[in-house]
């Protein structure tokens, strides 16, 4: 398996700025690669994405040196071991809230005897076994492959020390969409009381010793880079959004100095 760059990113410190992708596109991947982002998410949740069409998106990160992450629809085995068996460096997995569900996470993707993922040495992540035998694979597997849960609701919030004491889980990230409307606050991240609430868990995130990620407006990313977050993502469609905006705008005003 190839070494996890993101996940040497964060272990020295230092903050690592993904996008998330909700439909299959293997070229937007690839762009996304060549522009400079450390990391993809390859959303399973909410979007389009299978099993099947995410091999390929999964490769031209790769391709790229770019990080492949994906967000499982659910935090079953069943479910996350069919991506890390396309390739996948990581899963952020959604909707965690307790510390057996943080267990079972890491059960689902790590090999024993830090797990119980299926062992299989012969496909994308092994190299199809060209690579070395199954042991040094299955090493390799448990050493680089990223677990991120996600906090999305307040009941995580208030089981987050319990959480943070999970071995082998890398990084917990604030989603706070999902956590704003737990709250009573849908569609209101800036809330008072959800920066609050965003705050205490980074905290316990942070003193735990684990590497904390949250979800924002772009304006808030230096506020909680004084916080130490590490792991940040924005969207496709909010690229496209700000970058449209900016063209549109600047390229209307010059026709009409031009009087077209």
């Amino acid at each position: 398996m190839r070494e996890n760059t993101l996940k040497q990113k964060l272990q020295d410190g230092k903050a690592a700025f993904g996008v998330m992708l909700t439909f299959p596109s293997a070229p937007m991947v690839e762009m996304l690669g060549h522009l400079g982002y450390d990391w993809i998410l390859i959303d399973n949740e909410h979007g389009s994405v299978t099993v099947e069409n995410s091999e390929d998106m999964i490769r031209a990160a790769e391709l790229t040196g770019m990080a492949p992450i994906v967000r499982p629809v659910s935090n079953k085995p069943e479910i996350i071991a069919p991506f890390l068996d396309r390739g996948a460096w990581g899963v952020q997995i959604p909707h965690v809230n307790t510390a057996e569900e943080a267990r079972a996470a890491v059960d689902a993707v790590k090999y024993p005897l830090q797990g119980h993922r299926g062992v299989f040495s012969g496909g994308r992540p092994g190299e199809y076994g060209f690579a070395g035998n199954t042991a040094e694979y299955v090493e390799d597997a448990n050493r680089n492959t990223l677990v991120c849960l996600m906090i999305e609701e307040v009941e995580a919030i208030e089981n987050l020390e319990e959480m943070v004491a999970v071995d082998g889980v890398d990084v917990f990230f604030i989603g706070s969409g999902d956590l704003s409307a737990s709250m009573g606050y849908a569609g209101q991240q800036t809330h008072p009381e959800v920066q609050a609430m965003m705050e205490r868990g980074i905290t316990i995130i942070r003193e735990g010793g684990k590497v904390a990620g949250c979800s924002c407006p772009d304006a808030y990313v230096p506020k909680f880079l004084d916080m130490g977050v590490q792991y940040f993502h924005g969207s496709v469609s909010r690229l496209i959004h700000s970058s449209s905006v900016t063209y549109l705008g600047d390229m209307r005003k010059a026709a009409e100095t031009a009087g077209l």
